[in-house]
Protein backbone atom coordinates (compact mmCIF):
# COMPACT_ATOMS: atom_id res chain seq x y z
CA UNK A 1 0.00 0.00 0.00
CA UNK A 2 1.48 3.48 -1.24
CA UNK A 3 1.86 6.24 1.32
CA UNK A 4 -0.97 8.09 -1.13
CA UNK A 5 -3.33 5.18 -0.94
CA UNK A 6 -3.13 5.16 2.63
CA UNK A 7 -3.55 9.03 2.95
CA UNK A 8 -6.32 9.11 0.58
CA UNK A 9 -8.30 6.28 2.93
CA UNK A 10 -7.59 7.74 6.10
CA UNK A 11 -9.01 10.68 4.87
CA UNK A 12 -12.16 9.10 3.38
CA UNK A 13 -12.70 7.33 6.32
CA UNK A 14 -13.46 10.58 8.35
CA UNK A 15 -15.04 12.25 5.44
CA UNK A 16 -12.85 14.29 3.90
CA UNK A 17 -10.38 14.53 0.79
CA UNK A 18 -6.80 15.22 0.16
CA UNK A 19 -6.16 18.83 -1.29
CA UNK A 20 -4.32 19.38 -4.52
CA UNK A 21 -1.67 20.55 -2.26
CA UNK A 22 -1.42 17.37 -0.12
CA UNK A 23 -1.64 14.81 -3.75
CA UNK A 24 1.49 17.80 -4.97
CA UNK A 25 3.36 16.10 -2.86
CA UNK A 26 3.80 12.61 -5.20
CA UNK A 27 4.66 12.06 -8.31
CA UNK A 28 3.11 11.50 -11.60
CA UNK A 29 4.28 7.84 -11.37
CA UNK A 30 2.96 7.30 -7.33
CA UNK A 31 -0.61 9.16 -8.41
CA UNK A 32 -0.86 6.85 -11.40
CA UNK A 33 -0.17 3.58 -9.22
CA UNK A 34 -2.53 4.51 -6.65
CA UNK A 35 -5.21 4.99 -8.98
CA UNK A 36 -4.64 1.66 -9.80
CA UNK A 37 -5.07 0.53 -6.59
CA UNK A 38 -7.94 2.19 -5.76
CA UNK A 39 -9.65 0.81 -9.15
CA UNK A 40 -8.27 -2.91 -7.72
CA UNK A 41 -9.87 -2.39 -4.56
CA UNK A 42 -13.21 -1.28 -6.37
CA UNK A 43 -12.51 2.47 -4.56
CA UNK A 44 -14.04 4.47 -8.09
CA UNK A 45 -15.13 7.54 -6.29
CA UNK A 46 -11.68 7.60 -5.18
CA UNK A 47 -9.94 7.25 -8.00
CA UNK A 48 -11.91 9.82 -9.96
CA UNK A 49 -11.06 12.39 -6.88
CA UNK A 50 -7.59 11.54 -7.66
CA UNK A 51 -7.78 11.15 -11.32
CA UNK A 52 -8.84 15.08 -11.58
CA UNK A 53 -6.47 16.16 -8.74
CA UNK A 54 -3.52 14.83 -11.01
CA UNK A 55 -4.87 16.30 -13.90
CA UNK A 56 -4.44 19.25 -12.64
CA UNK A 57 -1.04 18.61 -11.23
CA UNK A 58 0.15 17.15 -13.94
CA UNK A 59 -1.80 18.09 -17.46
CA UNK A 60 1.20 16.43 -19.42
CA UNK A 61 1.63 13.22 -18.02
CA UNK A 62 1.30 9.86 -19.91
CA UNK A 63 1.09 8.05 -16.85
CA UNK A 64 -2.08 10.22 -15.83
CA UNK A 65 -3.65 10.35 -19.07
CA UNK A 66 -3.41 6.36 -19.82
CA UNK A 67 -4.75 5.59 -15.83
CA UNK A 68 -7.52 8.35 -15.95
CA UNK A 69 -8.75 6.96 -19.33
CA UNK A 70 -8.71 3.53 -18.20
CA UNK A 71 -10.35 4.53 -15.39
CA UNK A 72 -13.02 6.62 -17.76
CA UNK A 73 -13.59 3.08 -19.78
CA UNK A 74 -14.58 0.86 -16.78
CA UNK A 75 -16.82 3.51 -15.98
CA UNK A 76 -18.45 3.64 -19.55
CA UNK A 77 -17.66 7.48 -19.48
CA UNK A 78 -16.41 7.66 -23.42
CA UNK A 79 -16.44 10.96 -24.11
CA UNK A 80 -14.01 11.40 -21.03
CA UNK A 81 -12.11 8.25 -22.55
CA UNK A 82 -11.94 9.93 -25.46
CA UNK A 83 -10.98 13.23 -24.73
CA UNK A 84 -7.68 11.85 -22.41
CA UNK A 85 -6.92 9.10 -25.25
CA UNK A 86 -6.92 12.05 -27.44
CA UNK A 87 -4.35 13.98 -25.11
CA UNK A 88 -2.48 10.96 -25.01
CA UNK A 89 -1.66 10.73 -28.31
CA UNK A 90 -0.84 13.98 -28.37
CA UNK A 91 1.23 14.13 -25.67
CA UNK A 92 3.31 10.67 -27.04
CA UNK A 93 3.09 12.40 -30.50
CA UNK A 94 4.84 9.66 -32.92
CA UNK A 95 5.98 7.72 -30.09
CA UNK A 96 2.05 6.67 -29.32
CA UNK A 97 1.84 3.13 -28.87
CA UNK A 98 -0.42 0.32 -31.35
CA UNK A 99 -1.77 0.03 -27.53
CA UNK A 100 -2.98 3.73 -27.27
CA UNK A 101 -3.99 3.58 -30.39
CA UNK A 102 -6.38 0.25 -29.99
CA UNK A 103 -7.94 2.07 -26.83
CA UNK A 104 -8.97 5.49 -29.35
CA UNK A 105 -10.32 3.26 -31.61
CA UNK A 106 -12.36 1.19 -29.21
CA UNK A 107 -13.85 4.21 -27.22
CA UNK A 108 -14.62 5.31 -31.10
CA UNK A 109 -16.60 2.14 -31.58
CA UNK A 110 -18.36 2.47 -28.05
CA UNK A 111 -19.64 5.40 -28.93
CA UNK A 112 -20.87 4.18 -32.28
CA UNK A 113 -18.69 6.58 -34.29
CA UNK A 114 -17.44 4.33 -37.10
CA UNK A 115 -16.47 7.14 -38.78
CA UNK A 116 -14.34 8.64 -36.32
CA UNK A 117 -12.93 5.27 -35.76
CA UNK A 118 -11.73 4.51 -39.40
CA UNK A 119 -10.09 8.04 -39.44
CA UNK A 120 -8.34 6.99 -36.11
CA UNK A 121 -7.64 3.70 -37.34
CA UNK A 122 -6.17 5.34 -40.71
CA UNK A 123 -3.66 7.76 -38.46
CA UNK A 124 -2.72 4.44 -36.15
CA UNK A 125 -1.65 2.78 -39.25
CA UNK A 126 0.37 5.35 -40.58
CA UNK A 127 1.96 4.85 -37.44
CA UNK A 128 2.07 1.15 -36.87
CA UNK A 129 1.60 -0.07 -40.49
CA UNK A 130 3.18 -3.44 -39.72
CA UNK A 131 0.89 -3.55 -36.08
CA UNK A 132 -1.37 -6.90 -37.38
CA UNK A 133 -3.93 -5.72 -34.87
CA UNK A 134 -4.54 -2.48 -35.98
CA UNK A 135 -4.54 -3.51 -39.12
CA UNK A 136 -7.38 -6.30 -38.87
CA UNK A 137 -9.20 -3.09 -37.16
CA UNK A 138 -8.74 -0.64 -39.73
CA UNK A 139 -10.15 -3.56 -42.09
CA UNK A 140 -13.27 -4.17 -40.07
CA UNK A 141 -13.99 -0.17 -39.90
CA UNK A 142 -13.57 0.27 -43.67
CA UNK A 143 -15.80 -2.91 -44.03
CA UNK A 144 -18.17 -1.26 -41.34
CA UNK A 145 -18.18 2.36 -43.18
CA UNK A 146 -18.83 1.03 -46.20
CA UNK A 147 -21.59 -1.00 -45.47
CA UNK A 148 -23.11 1.82 -44.08
CA UNK A 149 -22.63 3.58 -46.70
CA UNK A 150 -25.67 2.42 -49.31
CA UNK A 151 -27.58 2.18 -46.68
CA UNK A 152 -27.66 5.61 -45.33
CA UNK A 153 -27.71 6.92 -49.54
CA UNK A 154 -31.01 4.62 -49.79
CA UNK A 155 -32.37 6.31 -46.74
CA UNK A 156 -32.33 10.00 -48.21
CA UNK A 157 -33.45 8.72 -51.07
CA UNK A 158 -36.77 7.58 -49.83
Amino acid sequence: MTPLYQAMLSQAAIGHMLSVRDVSKFSAAEIRQTMADLVAADQIPLANALAAAGQSLYPESEDILAMSSLLAEIQQDWTTAEDMLRKLVETQGDAATPFTWRHLIRVLRCQCEPGKALQAAQQAMAAHPTDATLREEFLALQDLVSAQVPVAASAQMH
